[in-house]
């Protein structure tokens, strides 16, 4: 990883309970993250396909590269890009 520069924007902030586990919050709030990041610039690209009676599905979600600052305090988390 390398360490990112820039000044956030566009804010998305999510309520906690003194939790500091991005993975989980991200997941507990997965449908207002994806929202926020298609905003963003996320990428979508959905294949489906049926081969000898054998159905596949394939979901591609692709974020410009974009680096995030994360703060977090005893009641939410507050997530930004840095532009």
């Amino acid at each position: 990883m390398q360490k990112c520069s820039g000044t956030p924007y566009k804010p998305i902030i999510f309520e906690t309970r003194d939790d500091k586990n991005l993975k989980k919050i991200l997941s507990s709030n997965n449908e207002e993250f994806i929202e926020y990041i298609h905003k963003l610039g996320l990428s979508v690209e959905h294949k489906d396909s049926t081969k000898n009676f054998q159905y596949s599905s394939t979901t591609i979600l692709t974020l410009k590269t974009t680096c995030f600052k994360v703060d977090f305090n005893d009641t939410f988390v507050k997530i930004s890009p840095l532009k």
